[in-house]
């Protein structure tokens, strides 16, 4: 079962979690373009300790949210369905797959730790996302979400 939603920031309540060209942000929304871009897809069940993938939701789909291991840990939007390499496919699903846990910071919200790297969950840094460590109250704040509604209807 998958869910379709929209992600904000705990702390930034204006800014969404969004897809710019690639590479993946925190961000105003501001333009219809903009929606879809802030739209994905939870592959899994939207329950705590459930395993799933963040993929884009609307146009152009196929493209899943990854840990960059070779960009410091960016998080990247990865375009993985045409992958026919059976290890490239294999490491791509890894890099992108989460465990959705209550929030340390407020319990009422969601983390996303990295399956690959336990100790590594979503977060955002100076406006952009990664997978990181999270020890202090402001990078547990940084790696809180709330869910939203999906911005885009498609």
């Amino acid at each position: 079962m998958s869910v379709k939603l929209s992600l904000f920031s705990n702390n930034f309540p204006d800014f969404f979690v969004i897809d710019q060209n690639g590479l993946v942000d925190i961000a105003k929304i501001v333009t219809d373009v903009d929606r879809g871009n802030a739209t994905f897809e939870w592959t899994g069940r939207l329950q705590i300790g459930e395993q799933g993938q963040l993929l884009r939701a609307v146009a152009p789909t196929g493209f899943c949210l990854r840990m960059a291991t070779f960009d410091e840990f960016r998080i990247h939007s990865k375009f993985f369905e045409g992958i026919t390499d059976p290890d490239v496919a294999a490491e791509v699903r890894l890099d992108s797959t989460f465990t959705l846990e209550r929030a340390v910071i407020d319990p009422n919200h969601i983390s996303f730790r990295s399956v690959r790297f336990p100790d590594r969950f979503i977060r955002h840094r100076d406006f952009q996302l990664f997978a990181e460590q999270v020890n202090s109250p402001e990078e547990l704040q940084s790696a809180c979400f709330r869910i939203e509604s999906p911005l885009a209807d498609e």
